[in-house]
């Protein structure tokens, strides 16, 4: 009798055994795997922050200081700002104020795309306006485009294009480009 108890009970468990495996194979759903490497083109928002400062400093070196009154973080490494007025620190010690409605700021690869009345004026002198910039800071290319004005020293250009580097010494003017030497000329 004892061993023909022990048998159901262990039938029993078996059975039941069974029964959740069943369950559990057919029964039951597992969820799709998430894919991280998926690209998510529709920008979705991680932060919003307003009134905030946005700096990049290298090697106990800053690079770059921007006050935004609204900055959006994207992805690691695009923020969408508006309202900037900050500082770019140049390799060669000078330091350009820059100011813009709105922006694409790239803090990894310290790449900016700055637009909606741009200003930038550096410390040693030289001013430039425009409608759109953007500038790769490791590179030191500097793009302005809409009806772009460039004053230097004593000389004035403007153009619809000005390529340059960020010390305003050398220029590629393209569309409507103009220029003149050995005036006074205003810087706004």
């Amino acid at each position: 009798m004892k061993n023909k108890t022990a048998l159901i009970a262990a039938a029993t468990g078996l059975l039941a055994l069974f029964l959740v495996f069943a369950w559990l194979f057919w029964g039951s759903s597992v969820p799709d795997p998430t894919d991280k490497n998926k690209k998510n083109n529709d920008f979705a928002t991680k932060a919003t922050v307003h009134n905030t400062v946005l700096h990049r400093d290298e090697k106990g070196k800053k690079l770059w200081s921007l006050k935004v009154q609204e900055a959006t973080h994207i992805n690691e490494n695009l923020i969408l700002a508006k309202g900037l007025d900050g500082i770019v620190y140049l390799r060669n010690g000078d330091e350009m104020h820059v100011k813009a409605k709105s922006g694409r700021i790239k803090p990894q690869t310290n790449e900016f795309e700055i637009s909606e009345n741009v200003t930038a004026r550096l410390k040693n002198g030289g001013f430039l306006k425009a409608a759109k910039v953007e500038w790769d800071q490791n590179k030191d290319i500097l793009i302005a485009t809409g009806a772009v004005k460039v004053v230097k020293g004593d000389m004035l250009a403007k153009a619809e294009k000005v390529v340059t580097s960020s010390k305003l010494k050398h220029f590629k003017l393209n569309t409507k480009a103009h220029v003149e030497r050995g005036g006074r000329y205003e810087e706004n």
